[in-house]
């Protein structure tokens, strides 16, 4: 599913609400599971802000989450094996009425117009597949129909050829890809072809280091836990 929006576009309406509040009503709003922050306005005046409740009517056992980006995201929806891979969400909808009444404002409508599509916080289809490898954000294979596409992030791929084995082969043994990418620069009036070799797929950790105090320290190669020191 690929958004319309962009980390400057989102529309923080949509994800927090505010309110003016007595200290009383402001003491009170710190019981709840959706607080957030508060601002003192004057001696009786609270600016109270609040993380809308949230809800799905989707059924989230039937649905995982593989990578995702600032507008995008990659899910693994086991729906009807007999509706084909472009079923979207229709199997896995536990609440069908409320579905029915909210869809319109994230997805497009039937009639699925360009303008339909770029809605702010609009949802729409970018890839539909059979298959799907992510190692990484913005680093994935995926099968749509009978083509594959892969993206790499910062690899040419006219000049350097990934397949789907080689992001297997890193996955399982740590294979580590060699990407060549050529551009043109100019020097001294002189335009050069320059080839620049850089690793196309490495693997990233994802783990974090957690130390005796519960503080996190950033996964370093040779690294342990015991190797660091607590002051204080």
């Amino acid at each position: 599913m690929n958004s319309s929006y962009g980390s400057d576009g989102m529309n923080t309406e949509k994800y927090t609400e505010i309110k003016v509040m007595d200290k009383k009503g402001a003491l009170k709003a710190h019981l709840s599971n959706t607080f957030m922050d508060e601002q003192q306005l004057s001696d009786n005046a609270y600016a109270v802000q609040m993380n809308p409740e949230t809800c799905t009517s989707f059924d989230m056992e039937k649905m995982h989450f593989v990578e995702g980006d600032t507008d995008s995201a990659y899910w693994a929806v086991s729906g009807s094996a007999d509706a084909g891979h472009l079923q979207q969400f229709n199997y896995v909808i536990k609440d069908k009425q409320f579905y029915d009444d909210n869809a319109k404002y994230f997805f497009p409508t039937i009639e699925n117009d360009l303008m339909d599509e770029k809605k702010i916080l609009g949802l729409a289809p970018e890839n539909q597949g059979t298959e799907i490898i992510a190692p990484a954000p913005k680093n994935y294979y995926i099968k749509v129909g009978e083509k594959e596409k892969i993206k790499i992030k910062g690899v040419n791929q006219k000049t350097t050829k990934i397949s789907k084995q080689n992001i297997v082969d890193n996955i399982r043994d740590g294979t580590i890809t060699k990407a060549t990418n050529i551009r043109l620069g100019q020097k001294n009036y002189i335009m050069s072809k320059i080839a620049t070799e850089k690793n196309g797929i490495t693997g990233i950790h994802t783990k974090m280091v957690v130390l005796k105090d519960q503080s996190c320290c950033p996964y370093i190669l040779g690294l342990k836990a015991s190797n660091y020191i607590i002051d204080g």
